[in-house]
């Protein structure tokens, strides 16, 4: 049989030959059934079972201007997240299309668009806006967490609003987070940070907002830090906000800030990085009595 076959083809089909005879005498060769138990998860968190109407699922929790603009913020009552919107695409691709009555948040509503073109409106509702909060404090598997939730507070100063320079800019509000600006509710600075589109002024403003939360401010436990860090879908944004955490532990846990420098995916950014955080703990260390 194998003489019309080159040499290589013919052991490649007596191989086969020999796999096929032992599928038939072994059947756990064979494919399995397959248990009730793998299909639980998707029994009682199915993706059928939950509204498509993101009109029922998300809230708005509150706005803010930067860069003169309105930025709105949307949470979601099944999980708890929150999110930025504005009139450039979020990471989601979605963005701002009409903001009714921002100057009053009682009564304010947002249309937003996917990439496709779909719209969706979104209202206040101050109950499920609690309600979302604390599902995401329970999430975060911490009482103390803070949401970015805006009220309008944390508008940013005329002098950096005027600033055109997209470095400047970056520079100057990240000067304003590691003032304590957003101290009280510091996941509020990392939405602040993905509103900028321009990542000369996006990058900054994530590390001073990491920096922060590094450092502990706003009762936010340390696992609510990394959830949030961890959620970044980009690249690029994630390092430079274990540039800030790195920085932040470096007083309290320079082994800890150590290993977050180290696992930047940048590599010219991980050595300086490294670097510098290094030179932050070797400064450190004399104060704090650690050898």
């Amino acid at each position: 049989m194998c003489r019309n076959y080159t040499g290589w083809l013919c052991p490649l089909l007596l191989l086969y030959s020999a796999f096929l005879c032992e599928a038939a005498e072994d059947s756990t060769i064979l494919p399995q059934s397959v248990d009730s138990v793998y299909f639980a998860a998707l029994k009682e968190r199915s993706p059928f079972t939950r509204s498509l109407n993101l009109s029922d699922t998300l809230v708005l929790s509150g706005f803010a201007k930067v860069d003169g603009k309105t930025v709105a913020t949307l949470i979601d009552t099944a999980d708890g997240q929150s999110m930025a919107i504005s009139e450039a695409p979020n990471n989601r691709g979605w963005k701002l299309i009409e903001f009714r009555r921002p100057d009053d948040l009682e009564v304010a509503a947002v249309t937003v668009s996917f990439e496709s073109g779909e719209m969706f409106q979104v209202y206040y509702d101050k109950e499920k806006v609690q309600t979302a909060s604390r599902l995401a404090a329970r999430f975060a598997k911490g009482p103390g967490v803070q949401l970015a939730i805006r009220t309008g507070d944390h508008t940013l100063p005329d002098s950096i609003d005027k600033i055109e320079d997209p470095a400047e800019r970056g520079q100057a509000i990240a000067k304003l987070i590691e003032g304590g600006k957003f101290d009280k509710a510091p996941f509020e600075a990392v939405d602040l940070a993905l509103s900028q589109s321009d990542q000369r002024t996006r990058g900054p403003v994530l590390s001073a907002a990491f920096g922060r939360l590094g450092g502990g401010v706003g009762g936010v436990e340390y696992k609510a830090t990394v959830s949030r860090l961890n959620s970044l879908p980009s690249r690029r944004d994630r390092d430079f906000a274990i540039n800030g955490l790195a920085h932040g532990l470096a007083g309290s846990d320079p082994q800890g800030a150590l290993k977050w420098a180290n696992s930047i995916s940048s590599e010219g950014f991980r050595k300086v990085v490294v670097e510098n955080v290094t030179r932050r703990i070797e400064r450190q260390q004399p104060r704090s009595g650690r050898k």
